[in-house]
């Protein structure tokens, strides 16, 4: 029995080949390439896979805990070596959740294993492990990884929180009541997490933040909008004041009046960009009402079309997201100045 603490981080990547190149530039070390077959167990806590891998004449029984957060995190893991025929009769005992199959390539990059993973059904991805230990602690592992995901370019929508096995279920699980799960949003799960793991104010990091990186769209006297990097449609954006409040009643009157005068700004912004057919527009306030960041008021603006149940959501329980976070901002950046240019147009012509 095998017990490692690894640093470990995961991300998409948008192409293999680009990966590959970039790597051997770096002048990492190509060590071997792996066809592996993971069986995820259901288990009450952590995760629990049985790794079969082509040629070998061992499987590995890997019990790991492993916090589902964006980025550079610590993996706890014991890992016990069996006979491939002692191992087959688990299969038949315990439930599986899922089976990951993946083509994995293996380099050495400044003493970190760096994975070129091409998983069946999910595409291409980039995982860093790096061994801890008496010369190398957590946090300097950490900040190691770190500094590689900037030499190769990873940008923090790529990042992905959970496992291959989470990813898979969740792309034949269900997304609400509907029984809806997301097909393709790169970007959604790692703001939704980084959301509830942030030491200070999500939306009070973003008003300070260059518009571009922080993905504001527009901003008014008293608040600003932004793009919902988990959307729900296409479109999505939150308005949000600049002063930290919890709560309606709490603005002023003149934060209120700005607040709701910039909604309709956005929503006109949306229809020039969109043309959709129509609109949810609302806030949850508190926790308990699904509010992601309940400190900070924010409201939602989320485009609706006649087509948004269509056969893919009804046959194939998927919803997708079609446009690309980085297109979407810049339409609604456009749209934004073009509205507001014409609106204050308006404004002077009235008495």
């Amino acid at each position: 029995m095998l017990r490692q603490k690894n640093v470990e981080v995961k991300a998409r990547l948008r192409d293999l080949s680009e990966a590959e190149e970039l790597l051997a530039s770096l002048g990492a070390t190509k060590l071997k390439v792996l066809h592996q077959t993971d069986y995820y167990f259901e288990v009450p806590r952590g995760r629990l896979k049985l790794r079969d891998t082509m040629g070998s004449d061992e499987v590995e029984l890997i019990y790991y805990e492993r916090a589902d957060e964006p980025g550079p995190r610590l993996c706890d893991a014991t890992i016990i070596k069996l006979a491939r025929a002692d191992a087959e009769p688990l299969k038949q005992i315990l439930p599986i959740k899922v089976v990951v199959r993946k083509r994995r390539a293996i380099y050495e990059l400044e003493g970190v294993e760096v994975h070129l993973d091409d998983v069946e059904g999910l595409g291409p991805f980039i995982e860093l492990e790096i061994r801890t230990g008496p010369s190398l602690s957590e946090g300097e592992a950490i900040e190691l990884a770190k500094r590689l995901l900037a030499k190769l370019g990873v940008r923090d929508e790529d990042l992905v929180p959970y496992s291959y096995s989470d990813l898979l279920a969740n792309k034949r699980g269900s997304m609400g009541a509907g029984g809806i799960s997301v097909l393709w949003a790169p970007w959604r799960m790692s703001y939704v997490v980084k959301a509830h793991e942030a030491r200070g104010c999500l939306f009070c990091e973003l008003k300070g933040a260059r518009d571009e990186e922080g993905k504001v769209v527009f901003r008014s006297r008293t608040c600003y909008v932004v793009l919902n990097i988990y959307p729900y449609n296409t479109g999505h954006v939150m308005v949000a004041p600049y002063r930290h409040v919890a709560c309606l009643s709490e603005l002023t009157d003149e934060e209120l009046l700005d607040l709701w005068r910039t909604v309709g700004l956005a929503i006109k912004a949306i229809k020039e960009a969109y043309r959709p057919h129509g609109f949810n527009v609302g806030m949850n306030l508190g926790r308990v009402a699904g509010a992601g960041v309940e400190d900070h008021l924010h409201i939602h603006i989320v485009p609706r079309w006649l087509g948004d149940t269509n056969f893919m959501p009804v046959i194939a329980s998927t919803k997708v997201i079609s446009q690309h976070i980085d297109e979407t901002y810049t339409m609604l950046k456009e749209a934004f100045e073009k509205v507001s240019k014409a609106q204050a147009k308006l404004e002077a012509k009235c008495p």
